[in-house]
């Protein structure tokens, strides 16, 4: 939530733009595409790309109509849309799950989940209760091992281990 005294960092007017030019790009995607694969009327119906290509109009024609309104409203988009310290805050949370979806083809999922896991639990140990290494191994490595015995045991679906785990299990194989 924005304090009053936080510093603006962007105005709704850029986001308001922004987000309209990249959602008539997207929609002019969309259409190229279903004009590639047909967007006419063959013997049996509609082509493939009949429908997609008429989504893609309407929603580059919405963003333009967007676009345009955000020019237009002067004073309702001079208003800041995130300050300097809220941006920090979403930046605090927004960053490590970048690097946790990096992290999950050569870690694995549950390697990476459990020092997502541990990372937000030490980080935050001074906000609320402080805990120990001890319990930040305990319910981090619970919660990967929880996740497998669930996805890979019980369902029967595996989760992925990636290049790490990979590593593990040929390294476990060639000592048999």
């Amino acid at each position: 939530m924005s304090n009053t005294t936080d510093t603006p960092l962007v105005a709704t007017r850029w986001v308001e733009i922004g987000l309209a030019l990249f959602t008539a790009a997207l929609g002019a995607v969309v259409m190229v595409g279903a004009v590639e694969i047909g967007i006419g009327w063959g013997d049996v119906g509609p082509e493939a790309g009949y429908f997609p290509f008429y989504i893609g109009l309407l929603l580059s024609a919405a963003s333009v109509g967007n676009l345009i309104l955000a020019l237009l409203r002067t004073p309702a988009m001079s208003a800041a849309f995130v300050g300097r310290q809220a941006f920090r805050q979403v930046l605090a949370v927004f960053l490590p799950i970048v690097l946790y979806v990096i992290a999950m083809p050569f870690a694995g999922i549950y390697l990476a989940s459990a020092v997502f896991i541990a990372w937000f639990m030490w980080r935050d140990r001074q906000r609320s209760t402080p805990y120990g290494i001890p319990i930040v191994a305990a319910i981090s490595c619970g919660a990967a091992l929880a996740s497998y015995l669930i996805f890979a045991l019980w369902f029967k679906v595996p989760l992925d281990s990636g290049v790490l785990g990979d590593l593990v299990a040929v390294a476990g194989g060639a000592l048999r």
